[in-house]
């Protein structure tokens, strides 16, 4: 896997050196989010990563966003490159912005990264198309009040099973870790996008702009952020 790094301290300096040795190829770093976009646009990658706090362009100062809207550039103009967001706050709004791009994005606390081996293995799967989401965040999702949430109408076996979507999982892989059988998985998937409001692909709907699963797993995003009356 070909992969361009965008970040602004010395964790660029920590994915350079070991990224290579689990297999995986740096063909490019960038210090801000011109640089990071100038080098997609001359050989795009499979992957890039993604500071959200960065400088837009040398000498300047690290900007509140900057990364993000490097990514929805990056997203434009080249489809097919995966995106993975390293940040330092489990922010629900960011990961929200992320996962609204669509498919092949993932979104990661940078004080995880010290697991090599759970970060290649991300890497890999958002590469490949998935979504992934820090499952530190999700959990703390999972532990926060709700207001007028449609998620809070699903049951807890339907609840359990968006989590892991959430988390990237694939049908199989929910299936296995929670010992059912697949089509169970579909059948709870089914009940959520229903519960959800959301349309559902097997009955002939148009298909949606955005793909369904990730529709889902911005619900349940949406659905963590603070509410009124909760203490935060």
């Amino acid at each position: 896997m070909r992969v361009i790094v965008a970040e602004d301290n010395f964790l660029r300096e920590l994915l350079v050196r070991y990224l290579p040795e689990h297999g995986i190829e740096v063909v490019g770093q960038a210090r801000t989010t011109q640089e990071l976009i100038e080098l997609v646009d001359a050989n795009p990658p499979e992957l890039v990563t993604i500071d959200f706090e960065m400088p837009r362009r040398p000498l300047t100062q690290s900007e509140y966003g900057a990364g993000l809207d490097a990514a929805r550039e990056v997203r434009r103009r080249h489809p097919s490159v995966a995106i993975f967001a390293l940040s330092q706050y489990a922010e629900v709004s960011w990961a929200e912005d992320i996962a609204s791009l669509g498919m092949a994005v993932g979104y990661q606390l940078k004080d995880r990264v010290q697991d090599m081996d759970g970060l290649i293995a991300t890497m890999h799967a958002v590469a490949q198309g998935e979504i992934r989401i820090d499952t530190t965040l999700v959990a703390d999702l999972l532990r926060r009040q709700r207001v007028d949430d449609p998620v809070k109408r699903l049951s807890a076996r339907e609840r359990e099973v968006l989590q892991l979507m959430a988390q990237g999982l694939s049908n199989t892989a929910i299936a296995e870790k929670l010992f059912i059988q697949e089509r169970t998985v579909e059948g709870h998937e089914t009940s959520i996008y229903r519960t959800l409001g959301l349309a559902n692909p097997r009955a002939g709907a148009a298909k949606p702009k955005i793909n369904i699963r990730v529709m889902a797993v911005l619900a349940f995003l949406k659905s963590g952020k603070a509410g009124p009356g909760d203490g935060r």
